[in-house]
C-alpha cells in the first residue's frame, strides 16, 4: 500500500505545477496543482488509508458558479463558511472567510485556501455523498444587548445531481436544531448570542429560541 501512495504521488508531482503539503498533523493532506489538469487532492478518507481526489478545471468552475450565486445574496460584506462531512466517528469541519469584493466572493486570503476549500468540498462528496455547508453572514447591525455584530447563520447540503451539482437549503427547524443541539448527547445548548437563524428571507433571532 504505502508503494501504491509513492507511486502515485510520484506522478501526480510529475504532472503538477504546485505542491502544498499540511503541516497540521491533525488535518494530513498533500494538494495538487495541476495548471490545465485541475487539482489532485490526497487526504485519509473513512475505510481507506487515504483517498485521491482528482478535480478538472470544469468542476471547479461548476462549484464556483453554484456558490457565489447560491451565496452571494447572503453576503453583504464579510462572512464565513464551514464546510462538514462524516459522522461522529469521523467527522470533518473547516471554516473559511469570505470577503465580498464588488460582485464577487472570495474565500480565505491567499490563492491556497480557495483550492483547499474547493478540494475539501469534493472530497466530502466523494467521501460521504454531501459536504454541508454553514453560512454566518455578518450584518450591518449590531445588538443592543451584546453589542456585537448581528450574524445570520443559513445552512445548506451539496450533492451531485446528474452531471452537476445541487446545493439544497436546509429548513429553519432542522438548523436551529443543528445549533441548539449537542449531537453525542442530544441536550440542548443555549442558542448562541447576536445570532439570527435564517431559511432564505425568513429569520428568527436567538433571543427568541427559548
Amino acid at each position: 500500500m504505502e508503494r501504491d501512495i509513492d507511486d502515485i504521488l510520484r506522478e501526480l508531482v510529475r504532472s503538477s505545477d504546485k505542491v502544498f503539503v499540511s503541516s497540521d498533523p491533525e488535518e494530513p493532506f498533500i494538494l495538487v496543482d495541476r495548471g490545465s489538469d485541475g487539482l489532485a487532492f490526497v487526504a485519509p478518507s473513512p475505510g481507506e488509508s487515504f483517498r485521491v481526489t482528482s478535480i478538472t478545471l470544469s468542476m471547479v468552475a461548476s462549484l464556483e458558479m453554484v456558490l457565489q450565486e447560491s451565496l452571494g445574496g447572503y453576503v453583504d460584506r464579510d462572512a464565513i463558511i464551514t464546510i462538514g462531512c462524516g459522522d461522529l466517528d469521523s467527522f470533518y469541519a473547516h471554516s473559511w472567510d469570505i470577503r465580498r469584493r464588488g460582485r464577487k466572493l472570495y474565500y480565505g486570503y491567499e490563492k491556497t485556501h480557495y483550492l483547499l476549500l474547493i478540494s475539501r468540498i469534493y472530497w466530502c462528496i466523494e467521501s460521504w455523498g454531501h459536504a454541508s455547508l454553514v453560512l454566518r453572514s455578518f450584518t450591518r447591525r449590531y445588538d443592543r444587548r451584546t453589542g456585537l455584530p448581528v450574524k445570520q447563520v443559513r445552512g445548506f447540503l451539496l450533492k451531485r445531481s446528474g452531471g452537476g451539482l445541487k446545493l439544497e437549503r436546509v429548513p429553519l427547524e432542522e438548523l436551529i436544531w443543528a445549533n441548539t443541539t449537542d449531537p453525542e448527547t442530544g441536550e440542548r445548548l443555549p442558542p448562541e448570542p447576536s445570532v439570527e437563524y435564517c431559511y432564505e428571507q425568513e429569520c428568527v433571532s436567538s433571543d427568541e429560541i427559548p
